[in-house]
This record gives structure tokens, C-alpha cells and sequence, in this order.
């Protein structure tokens, strides 16, 4: 690991301020290939430049990773294993409990920005993006996100010679702002089109998209296939969606329930896209046929194409 200078240095950081997570964090890790590593070497460089503008710096961050660990995602995966269900079941229980609240969102979206790294089926959808999906793309590609949020995805959409724009949907100010934000300190190599655009309400256009990225967007909402297929729309023929969505992963904004890789795929083909890539990435400390068997935490990427 000592080759990893950005992954040491965060996950020393981390088991300082927390030490009983470390024997997780070990997990985590041991099982990353070269390739996945090499990613997240260059997912925890992203996260230390970051780092030194976020007010109170690296410790902060630590801090709200671990109040998402114990304060944010342990009540729900208890109310989840008692009920088999999410807690919430509409967009407008989470709008007012969750995304309302602002002080909390900071400290969400904080912990979830470590989670990238540190939780290896966040961190395996991420290298399946950058070391699968991204090759595979035609050059030229206009890129499109929906709910680009810090804005990693899109900043390593940027640095790939397929892709000649890119854009981002979102329908709060706050996170239009927050993306812009972090890619200008990551110095994206192109300048990104960032709209205050409701994916449903988007108006018919000449441009269309050769690439598309919902990357846990479809869990947060009431109806995944109307959604798919509102993007969809703006795609042009030939075009491909890359869909990272969590099965069996509850949080108190997550309300539609994905149950496994199937179910994932399931929802492009329901939508029009013809499922061309797949791969589901369990939790750490769990193999697929475990996390399937117990309902444990996967991340099922799959990629569909027009």
C-alpha cells in the first residue's frame, strides 16, 4: 500500500480519528485488484484537494464519514432488517425529512464523498466506470449526468479522450452550485454545462446525448422506469446510460427498493435500453452469493444502450 500515497494518507487519517473502524477498513481493501486501486489512488487524490478547501479541513470529513456510518445508515439498516422495507416510500417524505434539512445534507453529503472511497461496492462502481464504461465510448461523446452532486463522476468523464462535453442536470441551486464548486477546484480539463433541469420536465431539443450517468439517482425515486426513459429521450441512437444503483441498501433518503442485479437490469430493459454490461459489488466482508442469501448492501452497475 505504500506505493498508494493518497490512500495512505486518508486511511491513516481516518483510523486516527476513528481506530475501531480500521479492522473494516482493512477489509475493504483487501481484496482491490491493481486496476481498482490504481482508481482509487486517484479517487483519494481528488478527495485531498478537496479536502483543503472544505472548512475544517480532512478531520471534519472523517468526522461526518463517521456520523453516516452510526448516526445516518445504522437506524435505517436496523428499521430495514426488522421491516424488508425502506423506511420511507415517496419523494415528499424525503424532500421534507431529508434533503430540508440543511445542516444535516452538508454532513450527508460529506461522509458519502469517503464513502467513495472507503466502502468497496461504492469504489468498485466507480472503477467499473472509469476502467469499463469510459473506454467504451465512442469519440466525441457528449456526456450527460443527472444529480452530478460532487461532481467525481463527471470530473473523470471530463479527463477521458472519448468525450468531447460534458453536462449536468440537477433540480437544486444548492448542488448545481456544490458540483460547480468542486470542479473548478479539480481544475476539470472542460467546462461543464451545469442546468437547473428536472430530468421529466426536460424540453425537446436537437442535441442529443451519446453518453448518460445516473449514478444512485434511481433509488431516490418513485418510479426508476419513467425516469429512464425520460433520459432516454434525450439520447441519440447508439447512445449509452451507465446506471449504478444500490440493492438492499437503506438510507433516509432511499425509498424505491432494488433487490439484487436482476431486478437492476430489469429496469433499463422495462425502459427501452438494451442491457449490453453488467456486474453487481457487494459490501465488503461479503461475497455476491452472501450479500444475495442476507440482503446485504450491493451496488449493481449496468449499462444500457439505446
Amino acid at each position: 500500500m505504500t506505493l498508494y500515497l493518497a490512500i495512505a494518507t486518508l486511511r491513516a487519517r481516518l483510523i486516527s480519528y476513528w481506530p475501531e473502524h480500521g479492522s473494516y477498513i482493512e477489509k475493504s481493501f483487501a481484496a482491490r485488484n491493481t486496476a481498482d486501486l490504481a482508481v482509487a489512488e486517484q479517487l483519494a487524490g481528488f478527495i485531498l484537494k478537496l479536502s483543503d478547501h472544505h472548512d475544517g479541513g480532512l478531520e471534519s470529513l472523517c468526522a461526518d464519514y463517521r456520523f453516516l456510518c452510526e448516526e445516518i445508515v445504522l437506524p435505517e439498516e436496523v428499521h430495514f432488517r426488522r421491516n424488508r422495507s425502506y423506511r420511507l416510500s415517496s419523494f415528499a417524505e424525503a424532500d421534507a425529512q431529508v434533503y430540508a434539512n440543511a445542516p444535516f445534507m452538508v454532513r450527508y453529503m460529506n461522509g458519502l464523498l469517503l464513502s467513495l472511497l472507503f466502502w468497496v461496492n461504492h469504489a468498485s462502481a466507480f472503477s467499473h466506470f472509469v476502467n469499463r464504461y469510459l473506454p467504451a465510448l465512442k469519440p466525441g461523446s457528449r456526456h450527460l449526468e443527472i444529480g452530478p452532486g460532487h461532481g467525481l463522476f463527471l470530473h473523470v468523464a471530463a479527463l477521458s479522450p472519448h468525450v468531447e462535453s460534458i453536462t449536468g442536470w440537477d433540480i437544486s441551486p444548492a448542488s448545481i452550485a456544490a458540483t460547480q464548486e468542486a470542479l473548478a477546484l479539480l481544475d476539470c480539463p472542460r467546462a461543464p454545462v451545469l442546468t437547473l433541469q428536472n430530468m421529466f420536465d426536460a424540453p425537446a431539443s436537437d442535441q442529443r446525448f451519446d453518453s448518460a450517468t445516473m449514478s444512485e439517482i434511481l433509488e431516490h425515486l418513485e418510479d426508476p422506469v419513467a425516469a429512464l426513459r425520460a433520459v432516454k429521450a434525450h439520447m441519440s441512437p447508439g447512445g449509452r446510460i451507465f446506471v449504478n444503483v444500490p440493492a438492499n441498501s437503506p438510507a433516509p433518503d432511499h425509498i424505491y427498493l432494488v433487490e439484487g442485479i436482476t431486478h437492476a437490469v430489469s429496469l433499463l430493459a422495462d425502459a427501452g435500453f438494451a442491457v449490453i454490461d453488467q456486474a453487481a459489488y457487494p459490501m465488503a466482508g461479503a461475497t455476491l452469493a452472501q450479500a444475495e442469501k442476507h440482503k446485504l448492501s450491493v451496488s449493481c452497475v449496468v449499462v444500457g444502450q439505446v
